[in-house]
């Protein structure tokens, strides 16, 4: 994936618009193969509960709950970072693509692109919460003004404790 995996998307978007009978069926493929693998990764980081007030971090309840909520993006932060830039590219080919596949009578992949819309936003939820949760605080929720209020801090406790642990005693 790296940093070109969104610059792929788009490219392979761009060849499925110019020949949709044939390239955008590769061009489904593509992003149902990279969320199928991006959901089997999520899914072996587990959701069982973050322990509370355990060495080295010491999470309190709060914290535990918000990375028990968005484990995978808190457990391996470059993957998702990477990931959701080629979520993002998959989303914006996407929109455009498929209508642009209607209009050449690909129905079928472009029904499937469309589709594939409440994945890219399901998926980017878990790998990028920063964006989701500043939409949700901005709308009143509690809950989510609260999580933003933790993320910097528990980052910094992150961060602290990995680097208390990296060095030589």
């Amino acid at each position: 994936m790296g940093k070109w995996g969104a610059a792929a998307v788009l490219l392979l978007a761009g060849f499925a618009a110019l020949f949709p009978p044939v390239l955008s069926w590769a061009y489904v493929a593509a992003f149902v193969a990279f969320e199928l693998w991006l959901a089997t990764r999520i899914a072996k980081v587990g959701k069982e509960p973050v322990p509370v007030d355990e060495p080295p971090y010491r999470f309190s309840a709060e914290e535990a709950a918000l990375l028990g909520r968005y484990r995978f993006y808190f457990t391996y932060p470059a993957i998702a970072r990477e990931a959701s830039s080629v979520l993002s590219a998959v989303g914006l080919s996407a929109i455009f693509l498929a209508l642009w596949l209607t209009y050449t009578h690909a129905l079928v992949q472009a029904v499937l692109t469309g589709l594939n819309l409440f994945a890219v936003g399901r998926l980017t939820k878990q790998l990028a919460p920063f964006f989701s949760l500043r939409i949700a605080a901005s709308k009143g929720d509690r809950a989510a003004l609260r999580a933003l209020e933790l993320h910097d801090p528990l980052w910094e406790k992150i961060r602290a404790a990995n680097q208390q642990a990296a060095e030589p005693t």
